[in-house]
């Protein structure tokens, strides 16, 4: 029988995650698709708020990882560490954005967004975290990825 609560034994993501994962989306789109409207004011603006944005979004997915070893009521010692220290890397990661060159900035939170989205389903195949879970991340990743290397794409014609 399974938990409709949480989804555990089913590969269905519930759907609160589905529709908060999409709407989450929405500032990735929105602001990419600003970056390529010729204009200054534009530019000046979503930049930076995509660049804000998408370092929340990493740190916040790292977190995930948090949530789910304080979870974890049978933690091996080895393994738990990991999981902490896996939980803080995408803030820390994040974070490092910002001493990046600017033309770099983009390339390497796609970079992360991916790395992340693998220990994601390395997670998954450990039991982990859900098995949904990993439904629920392909997709999201993919179009934040697409965003984000989108702008990177641009933002390397533009120097040319």
């Amino acid at each position: 029988m399974s938990d409709q609560r949480t989804g555990e034994a089913s590969a269905k993501p519930p759907v609160p995650a589905v529709v908060l994962g999409a709407a989450g989306l929405i500032p990735f789109l929105l602001l990419t698709g600003m970056l390529f409207v010729d204009g200054d004011f534009a530019h000046r603006t979503a930049r930076p708020a995509l660049l804000g944005y998408s370092i929340a979004i990493l740190s916040f997915m790292g977190a995930v990882h948090w949530g789910l070893a304080m979870g974890d009521q049978s933690p091996d010692g080895g393994q738990v560490w990991r999981r902490y220290i896996v939980s803080v890397l995408p803030a820390l990661a994040a974070s490092a954005t910002v001493f990046i060159q600017a033309e770099l900035q983009f390339v390497w939170l796609g970079f992360c967004f991916f790395a992340l989205l693998v220990y994601d389903l390395f997670a998954v195949s450990c039991s982990e975290a859900p098995r949904w879970y990993s439904r629920l991340r392909w997709p999201l990743t993919l179009i934040v990825c697409v965003c984000l290397g989108a702008v990177a794409l641009q933002e390397s014609q533009n120097m040319k």
